[in-house]
């Protein structure tokens, strides 16, 4: 399982509905091949449309103890409060925005096992299924902010991938100084 390109059109696509009397895919491996991409990619969600699948799923979670899967997922509410916070994607790797989203959100799903589950999330949570959940709708985090915020966004991306470049290469070098001295003294 790999990421699909973030110019895939699946990613603008609403998703269909999972049947839950006889699925069109394994939910239970579904879920542990998402997991497993998201946290190596060290995400906090991943929708199935970013996998290239055309259903209604999606996964968040900070690791794999403790991820979850929703399926066919549905808002009941959210909070008339908002919370300002940074956001940023794996479709859209380094690429991070401050937008305003609902503190809470209520919904009702199906999990992995088929089974209907309710909930309520609130903080960053909250933010991560609501982020999910519009993808699942094709509605992408850049088509919540204004062109100038994405574009500063994109800015300060090329500024984080040449620092992360710069130190991996600083990383590179010095374990191969310490592999070239460990060398030397045998």
């Amino acid at each position: 399982m790999k990421l699909v390109s973030n110019t895939d059109p699946i990613l603008r696509k609403v998703l269909q509905d999972v049947d839950m009397e006889n699925p069109q895919i394994d939910l239970k491996q579904t879920k542990k091949d998402m997991v497993e991409l998201m946290v190596s990619k060290r995400g906090l969600g991943l929708a199935a449309s970013q996998v290239g699948i055309d259903y209604k799923v999606f996964v968040i979670g900070e690791n794999k103890e403790d991820c979850m899967m929703f399926v066919n997922p549905e808002v009941l509410s959210i909070s008339a409060e908002n919370e300002l916070d940074v956001e940023g994607c794996l479709s859209y790797p380094d690429t991070f925005v401050k937008m305003a989203r609902p503190n809470m959100v209520e919904a009702k799903w199906f999990d992995e096992e088929g089974k209907p589950q309710q909930g309520r999330f609130e903080g960053y949570t909250a933010r991560c299924f609501l982020h999910e959940f519009d993808r699942v709708h094709g509605v992408l985090y850049k088509d919540k902010v204004s062109r100038l915020k994405w574009d500063r966004a994109l800015k300060k991306k090329s500024k984080i991938t040449k620092q992360r470049n710069q130190l991996m290469a600083y990383m590179a070098n010095a374990q191969a100084a310490m592999d070239n001295a460990k060398a030397a003294q045998e």
